[in-house]
Order: C-alpha cells, then sequence, then structure tokens
C-alpha cells in the first residue's frame, strides 16, 4: 500500500515538474524570440505561404483601381510636306488609318523618371514616324484635357492563383472603353480602340529572389517601380512582353521582347514598401491585348467594399493621391493576420524548450535517485 502511495506521489511529482518545465519553456520561448522576430521571420518566407496566412483562396478577386482616358483621334495630315513636319508630331492617336507608321518598340520616349505629380514626361525627340509625343500635346495621356481626352474610373479584377503564388489579368481582346463613344465613335469592328490607363500596385519588397512581374501589351507600355523607369516599351507596336524580377540584394533586373535581363538601377531593401506603376496607351486601329502577372509579390491589398460584390478585397492603392502608400497596418497581406502562425512558432520552441526541460529533470531526477540509493547501502 505504501509502495503504490509513494508511486503514486511520485508521478504526480513527475507531472508537476513537467508542467512547470513547459511553462518555463514557454517563458523561454517567447524571450529568446519575441513577437516582432518571429513576425519578421514568417515574412521572410516563400510569398506564398504569406499569402496563404491572409486566408486567400483561388475564388479570390483583387480589384485593382485604374484609370482610363477616352482619347480622341487626330486627324491625318501630310506626312510628306515640310510644312507640316510639326504636326506630325502632334499627331498621336491613330498613325495606322493614316497610311505610314512603323511597328516597333520605340524606348526613349519618356523620362526615366515620374514628375512630382507620379505621371511620366514625354522627352519630345525626332520627327519619327511613331512618336507624337511632345511635351506640350502629351499631359492628354493620363490626365483629362477638354476636347482630347475623358477620364474615367475603373477597377482592374486580377485573379489569384494558390499554387502559383500569383496575381494575374489575362485578356485577348482588351477594350475598356467599347461603351463609351468620344467624339469619333466607335470603330467599324465594334470597339473603341483609343484610350490610354494608368494604375499603381502596392507591394512589399521580400528580396528573396523569386519576385517577379511580367507584361504583355501591345503600344505604348511604361512600367516604373516607386518613380524609376524599368520597363520602356514605347511606340505602335504588336504585342510585347516585358518583365522585372527583383533578386535577393534588391536589384530590380528588366527584359523587354525576350533580350536577355539587366540591371536596371533601381535597388529596394528588404520589407520596403513600393509600387509598380503602369501607364499604357492603345492608339491605333488593331488589337488590344493586356496580361499581367504578379508572381510571388506580396502585395497591399486591403478590405473594401469596391471588390465586396465579387467576393474579394482591393489593392490599397488611391489613383487619385499616387504619392499614397498604405501603411503597414492596413494591409492584410503585408502584415498578415498571422496570429495563428505566432502563436504556433511560440508553442512549438515552447514544447522543444519544454521537452529538454523535462528530459533534464527527469535526468537530475534519476541520477539524484540512483546516489541516494547507493548512498543509502553504503550507510
Amino acid at each position: 500500500m505504501k509502495q503504490k502511495k509513494r508511486f503514486v506521489l511520485r508521478t504526480l511529482s513527475f507531472a508537476v515538474l513537467a508542467v512547470a518545465a513547459a511553462a518555463i519553456g514557454l517563458i523561454f520561448g517567447v524571450m529568446s524570440n519575441t513577437v516582432d522576430e518571429l513576425s519578421a521571420e514568417i515574412l521572410q518566407q516563400r510569398a506564398d505561404a504569406i499569402l496563404a496566412s491572409a486566408d486567400l483562396s483561388d475564388d479570390t478577386v483583387v480589384a485593382v483601381p485604374i484609370l482610363y482616358y477616352d482619347q480622341k483621334m487626330d486627324e491625318c495630315v501630310d506626312l510628306y510636306s515640310a510644312e507640316t513636319q510639326t504636326l506630325l508630331n502632334t499627331r498621336q492617336f491613330e498613325w495606322k488609318k493614316c497610311g505610314y507608321y512603323v511597328s516597333e518598340v520605340e524606348p526613349g520616349l519618356v523620362e526615366a523618371e515620374l514628375n512630382s505629380q507620379y505621371l511620366p514626361v514625354a522627352v519630345g525627340g525626332d520627327l519619327l514616324s511613331n512618336r507624337g509625343v511632345k511635351q506640350a500635346n502629351f499631359a492628354r495621356w493620363f490626365s483629362q484635357v477638354d476636347e482630347l481626352s475623358k477620364s474615367y474610373a475603373g477597377a482592374l479584377k486580377l485573379s489569384y492563383n494558390s499554387n502559383a503564388a500569383s496575381f494575374s489579368y489575362v485578356s485577348e481582346s482588351f477594350y475598356p472603353l467599347d461603351e463609351i463613344a468620344f467624339d469619333d465613335g466607335v470603330w467599324e469592328d465594334g470597339h473603341n480602340h483609343l484610350f490610354t490607363f494608368s494604375l499603381g500596385v502596392p507591394f512589399q519588397v521580400l528580396a528573396n529572389g523569386d519576385e517577379s512581374f511580367t507584361i504583355l501589351a501591345d503600344d505604348d507600355t511604361w512600367v516604373f517601380v516607386g518613380r524609376d523607369l524599368v520597363l520602356d516599351m514605347g511606340g505602335i507596336h504588336e504585342a510585347v512582353v516585358g518583365s522585372f524580377k527583383i533578386n535577393e540584394a534588391g536589384e530590380v533586373y528588366a527584359s523587354v521582347d525576350g533580350e536577355d535581363f539587366a540591371y536596371s538601377g533601381v535597388k529596394i531593401n528588404s520589407g520596403e514598401g513600393a509600387i509598380v506603376r503602369i501607364f499604357h496607351a492603345d492608339r491605333d486601329g488593331e488589337s488590344s491585348v493586356l496580361k499581367l502577372n504578379f508572381s510571388n509579390m506580396v502585395l497591399n491589398i486591403t478590405n473594401s467594399s469596391l471588390a465586396k460584390s465579387d467576393g474579394g478585397v482591393e489593392v490599397a492603392y488611391d489613383p487619385t493621391n499616387p504619392s499614397y502608400v498604405a501603411p503597414l497596418g492596413e494591409s492584410l497581406i503585408v502584415n498578415p493576420n498571422h496570429t495563428k502562425s505566432l502563436v504556433l512558432a511560440i508553442t512549438v520552441q515552447a514544447m522543444l524548450l519544454g521537452v529538454f526541460a523535462v528530459v533534464l529533470v527527469v535526468t537530475i531526477s534519476l541520477a539524484w535517485r540512483y546516489w541516494h540509493h547507493g548512498h543509502n547501502l553504503v550507510g
């Protein structure tokens, strides 16, 4: 009977020691890695894991605020008249209908940095067939100018793919303003071909070597990271692919039309916020294609009524205030709700330390019992 009581008491003692050791392990677990440190560690994981922690699914729609500008068709002029060579540079929308154009990418039409209003600045330049880009006339492209352009606010809906950790948009027939008839009306094929748009997509830089962006578009397309130009795809041309990727040093490498990736001169530190700003013009009467893909990029996303009808969320960007960057606490993705992940991380650490503490206590107890038993025998 006494031996049974001793066994029960020893068992209870070991249980109390185990609980105490686990509690000590929990305390040391929190002390050894603070919540901020664990949070930072989780944010350094692959983007797909971070996105998953925000409870996004393949059914989630991500709405990107976008500003469209319907453009009035310019008149054709005699391209070969010395008197009208200045007019050549004033015609910007619809070249092919006038009978002479070159279908190719023309870099260098805009400055390498956005202006104080976060808009592209026209370089001006030579009397080349596609340029038509003069500073005095360029304002109509991405702002409303009486009798030349009209603005319309909308939302571009990206689809989330959990397997690829990507946000994408695909349209082989991209005509967002078909219902708009700005002076010239709808074209023979039923589409409104002359328009521009601008949009911004904020993200947090991981600099883990996996982040990349790709765009496929025909006609002028410029992509800036922050205020710096990284993809220069100006001119009237067929659909061309432009891509950039961010290496582990935070350096942005870019490629246009299949060329080798080259350093753009843009560098962003890990953990910093940045904005991908896209400016596009469709200025001829041919096809219009648009494909976007943000891969392994942690987009700055917030709840919004704009996308609720689609069961989605919205990119935290205000196109009327392009200098605005949502604070970390406003975003579900940049600062994901990973309380469960933190609790799990702390619990795992606590359990490991607790197990170590239990093993240590048991070892010491057994050693003490062995020594005490031997000491009693000697006595």
